[in-house]
């Protein structure tokens, strides 16, 4: 559980400060389409902390746990909203859709944050893992249902434009970022949506974490094929902090495997886990300077080897 948590921690903070770069960093074309993934990220990420609260929740939270509950349910509504603003706010139909679903999320959010009891009837803290029971009522159907219409009108949105485009700088673009969404949707809806139902709330944690292919994904249409104009000081910063993470989350995983193999599958310590997770943003934080020593070694030696020759022919 504690690598779980570090994890999301890490796909969080690059969440967040992929929006915030890419909004900042915009040109002023592509403001309002960066403003929709900038809010998008936010909400991401505070559905991502609010999953975490939830899994780590001891009673001792028994006093607040619902007001983290309906924080996961409501910041889904708007991260998926504020994704199709970033995917069709330029065309006619993308305003129209995206405010109607900015209403519907108010409607559904508003309701869950007011009478959460019409959602869930009980929220269950317990040592064999945390969950909520489900109250199958027209709130729940309504949740179901606004994902249910609004994660295909992004598909097919970027479906329209892939087909509808020559530019195969645009077409690449659409079809990466498709697919990174549909992937990272189809995790969510079976572990976030459907498991649950089952009163399965043990894997919810894969939705945030699949939920950085999207973000690798917009990254990859970015840097590849200028989806968006950034100026290139923060394109530098956003490839810097996506790498770093990146690389990051799979050394943990590599980490926790080895070390439940090794120690006959015991989970390391929270301590163990964060100085790991320290330890590897040190080493990357320092690879650029490794390499200017490689490079500098590199030099010496290639300075030599003329003077030896030089030594040989005397």
């Amino acid at each position: 559980m504690q690598l779980i948590v570090i994890l999301l921690a890490t796909v969080s903070v690059l969440t967040f400060l992929s929006g915030a770069i890419v909004f900042f960093g915009a040109s002023k074309g592509d403001k309002i389409r960066s403003a929709w993934y900038f809010i998008a990220a936010i909400f991401a990420t505070i559905w991502m902390a609010s999953i975490a609260v939830f899994l780590t929740a001891d009673t001792n939270l028994a006093g607040t746990i619902d007001w983290h509950v309906n924080w996961t349910f409501a910041s889904a509504l708007f991260l998926d909203t504020a994704f199709l603003g970033y995917a069709a706010w330029k065309k006619r139909f993308g305003k129209i859709a995206t405010l109607f679903f900015l209403i519907l999320a108010i409607v559904i959010a508003s309701t869950i944050m007011l009478n959460p009891t019409a959602l869930y009837s009980n929220i269950n803290l317990s040592h064999v893992g945390n969950s909520v029971t489900m109250h199958l009522g027209p709130l729940y159907f309504a949740y179901i249902a606004f994902f249910g219409l609004i994660v295909p009108v992004i598909v097919i949105t970027y479906l329209r434009q892939y087909l509808n485009t020559s530019s195969k700088r645009k077409r690449g673009g659409d079809l990466v970022t498709m697919l990174s969404f549909g992937i990272s949707s189809s995790i969510v809806l079976v572990a976030n949506l459907i498991l649950p139902l089952t009163d399965n709330w043990s894997l919810i944690w894969l939705g945030p974490l699949a939920l950085a292919a999207t973000i690798i994904g917009v990254y990859y249409t970015i840097l590849r094929y200028k989806m968006l104009n950034l100026a290139s000081i923060w394109l530098r910063v956003f490839s810097y902090i996506v790498i770093l993470s990146s690389i990051a989350m799979v050394y943990m995983i590599i980490f926790s495997v080895i070390f439940a193999a090794l120690f006959r599958g015991s989970t390391p310590s929270t301590e163990v886990i964060i100085l790991n997770f320290i330890m590897i943003l040190v080493f990357l934080a320092l690879m650029p300077a490794l390499n200017g020593v490689m490079r500098f070694v590199q030099s010496l030696l290639s300075r030599e080897k003329p003077e030896m020759k030089g030594n040989i022919d005397e």
